[in-house]
């Protein structure tokens, strides 16, 4: 039996995370996956209020706050008193936690080149617009 498009993706899916792994060896930072995703957003938006990294990432914020204080104790990222409301919390990256997100970048761009640079650029820009359709597609569900 032939399998079905769902089935079909699935497989190519599993089988793109199987091309050399998603991230770098983490156990050297003793950071989970999970972690990588508060410290690609918090690289990105430094200084960001605990309830902007919560509904950025769609999770409860309890549960954001116990991440990051976490992150917190491992010397990944600093909590300081905003300027304007010192009640208020800016979250940052301290400099360990931008080294390691700076690694992972450069790993997930190598594994990126690698996978594209047997497509032509025809195929580059097919493949980008056809993701790109689709994840526009899903968000404005």
């Amino acid at each position: 039996m032939k399998p079905t498009l769902n089935q079909r993706f699935q497989t190519l899916i599993l089988r793109f995370h199987q091309l050399g792994g998603e991230l770098p060896a983490l156990e050297k930072y003793g950071i989970t996956p999970a972690q990588i995703v508060y410290l690609d957003y918090l690289g990105k938006h430094p200084d960001c209020q605990l309830s902007d990294l919560a509904a950025a990432l769609q999770y409860k914020p309890a549960s954001v706050s116990t991440m990051v204080s976490a992150l917190e104790r491992k010397g990944l990222v600093s909590k300081n008193p905003e300027e304007e409301d010192g009640r208020a919390l800016a979250l940052s990256l301290t400099p360990r936690g931008r080294a390691i997100v700076a690694e992972i970048e450069r790993f997930r761009s190598r594994r990126v080149e690698r996978l594209l640079e047997k497509l032509d650029q025809e195929e580059k820009e097919s493949l980008m617009r056809l993701l790109e359709k689709t994840i526009l597609k899903e968000e404005e569900n």
